[in-house]
């Protein structure tokens, strides 16, 4: 469209964060890092060196992110991840916390995720509450995590099993 507003990137303090973004005061976002329009970067969140998180993300408060690491669009991420280096997450992926997701649950506790470097999951995952995915690990597309999965291991379908050999 000829003349319409385009949205702009701001380059400030050798990283990126599209205006319609919103980081926290308090996030840490090391170099390269860019973070991409309607995404949202809690309290405390620390992103290591070219970290890129796609448009539409949503980052808890106090989340580690490792260098290098990409989280395609769309995807959540809650309170506490641990996220390794050079992680690949593919669009539209949820983590969750809560085994017991009511409104007014009195026994909540959070059971963040964990993924060990070099780990990749495939579009539409759904992470359930404080698993581990081990380094090289591989999830496929649209798998339900419902159990740990060990370094190195290939996990698909629902719910996830190991169905490929070591990467």
């Amino acid at each position: 469209m000829a003349g319409a507003m385009v949205p702009e990137m701001t380059t400030a303090r050798e990283f990126t964060i599209h205006q319609y973004a919103v980081v926290r005061r308090t996030a840490s976002l090391g170099r390269g890092v860019i973070v991409y329009p309607f995404s949202q970067v809690g309290e405390a969140v620390l992103l290591g060196e070219r970290v890129v998180i796609g448009s539409n993300c949503y980052i808890g408060d106090a989340s580690m992110i490792g260098a290098g690491t990409r989280i395609q669009h769309g995807c959540f991420l809650p309170k506490r991840s641990r996220i390794g280096e050079r992680v690949f997450i593919g669009p539209n992926v949820t983590f969750t916390d809560d085994r017991r997701p009511y409104v007014g649950n009195r026994d909540y506790h959070a059971q963040p995720p964990v993924v060990e470097d070099e780990a990749s999951i495939g579009a539409g995952a759904v992470i359930l509450p404080g698993i581990t995915i081990g380094k090289h690990a591989m999830v496929g597309a649209g798998a339900v995590v419902v159990r740990d999965v060990p370094a190195g291991a290939t996990y698909y379908g629902n719910p996830a099993k190991e169905n490929g050999g070591k990467r």
